[in-house]
Formats: structure tokens, C-alpha cells, sequence
């Protein structure tokens, strides 16, 4: 691959994430390929790091998934700050890069691979009633093991944050900021334009294709009786829908 800078450390490979025979021959072509497009896997866009850190720092930002390295970048703004982001986790692998992968890199060593606590009423197929929760341990964090999609908080955790004497963090307080970095391209059509906005750095929108059983999960959905919703980031926030994601 020539794209004009030196490729960086990458994460674990497609090929590592699957079990063994044809499959990780498909992957490891799979991992060539992406790595090798220079639009895809980003290389000349990714972050050197320092083998030799500074004595001090004005600002240490401990955690470089989807808040901390926002906040390192915006303080990074100011010529004379020094900020340096800590992460555990090294950068991220290109294959990450495509949505369908996300789950090939979930209990991988870019995952902190957390469990939930035994539940009675969910995660009943899995061993203890605890269903896995995936956490980034990765430059990225959690956003290079979403699969893209986009979903804000419970308004009442922020309200819950705010009661417990964190002034500034209610929903009505940190909404404004939502509308600041979304770039909704489906406002008009499905999304009220109420609860969302244009023109941010975070363009959202659908992915352009759905698999047929998505429609087949909303349709049963609505005949259990449950909502069924085009937005659940807006006016209503629980219910069934097609999720939007950062495309």
C-alpha cells in the first residue's frame, strides 16, 4: 500500500476474530483489502503515538473513545495548552471501518468484554442470565464497536444527573449540544426536525439498505403491542424502530 505516509500499528485482523479453515482465508482477504484502500482505512488521518511524553501537561484526558477525544481535540484548539489523551487500547483495526463487521471484534483484545449483572426478566438464553456488554478498549472506544448507530440517553438519566447536584448535565441543559453535532440528512421526511438539526460534524442517517427481517421484527412488535417509532432519539425514546446511524 503506498498512500503517502507511514501505515501505523493496527488492531487485531479480521483474520483473528473467526475460527479456523476457509474462514480465515476469506477474512485475511477480506482485512488485505480493506487495509489497502487508502480511503478506507484512513491511514494517513491516524495519530502517531508518542514513545516519549512530555514532563507536563496543562490537561491530561484520561480515556480516548468518543468523549475524551473530543474533549482532547477541542482543547488541542489552543496553541499553548499541551494536552495528551491516555488510552488503554491501541488504534483501531481498518476492518472496523465496516458496519457488518462490528460484531467480529467483540470479545477481541479491543474489547473489555464486561457482562451484565444476572437479570430476571433478560438475557434468559445466555449462561447466568448475563448478556454480554461491549466496551471499546481501543483509540475510538465504544464507537468502533457500535456498528455506527446513533442513539442519545435517557432524558431521565441526564435529569437523575442534574438532581444529584450536577448542574449543567439535565437533558434540557445538554440538548442544545446534540443539535450542535448532528448533521441529520432525514429531517422533513422521518425525522422531526424539532429534536434534531443540520449542518453539525455528525452527519446521520439510515443506513440505505435493511435486511427484510428488519421490518418482520416491527411488524410483530406492533402486533404485540408494543410502539413502534421512526426516531427514538426525539420525542419518544423506548419502543421499536429502524436505528439511525453516523453515515
Amino acid at each position: 500500500m503506498n498512500c503517502g505516509c507511514i501505515a501505523p500499528t493496527y488492531g487485531p485482523s479480521l483474520a483473528n476474530t473467526c475460527g479456523g479453515g476457509s474462514f480465515v482465508v476469506f477474512m485475511t482477504l477480506v482485512n488485505s483489502f480493506i487495509t489497502n484502500q487508502c480511503d478506507i482505512s484512513e491511514v494517513c488521518q491516524r495519530v502517531i503515538p508518542r514513545s516519549q511524553p512530555e514532563c507536563e501537561y496543562d490537561f491530561v484526558v484520561i480515556g480516548g473513545g468518543s468523549a475524551g477525544a473530543v474533549v482532547a481535540s477541542r482543547l488541542s484548539e489552543i496553541p499553548e495548552w499541551k494536552v495528551l489523551l491516555v488510552e488503554a487500547g491501541g488504534d483501531e483495526p481498518p476492518g472496523a471501518q465496516v458496519p457488518a463487521m462490528v460484531v467480529n471484534f467483540q470479545d477481541t483484545p479491543i474489547d473489555w468484554a464486561y457482562q451484565t449483572e444476572s437479570e430476571p426478566v433478560a438475557c434468559l438464553g445466555y449462561p447466568d442470565e448475563k448478556c454480554s456488554w461491549p466496551r471499546g478498549k481501543v483509540l475510538g472506544g465504544t464507537s468502533v464497536l457500535n456498528g455506527m448507530m446513533y442513539m442519545r440517553g435517557q432524558p431521565k438519566d441526564y435529569d437523575n444527573w442534574k438532581e444529584a447536584g450536577n448542574e449543567g448535565w439535565g437533558y434540557n441543559d445538554v440538548f442544545p449540544y446534540f443539535l450542535k453535532s448532528e448533521d441529520n440528512l432525514e429531517i422533513g421526511t422521518l425525522i422531526d426536525r424539532r429534536y434534531h438539526a443540520r449542518g453539525g460534524y455528525m452527519t446521520v442517517s439510515r443506513f440505505p439498505n435493511q435486511p427484510e427481517i428488519a421490518n418482520d421484527i416491527l411488524a410483530a412488535a406492533w402486533e404485540l403491542g408494543y410502539p413502534i417509532s421512526n426516531d427514538l432519539t426525539g420525542e419518544q425514546y423506548s419502543g421499536f424502530a429502524i436505528a439511525q446511524a453516523c453515515v
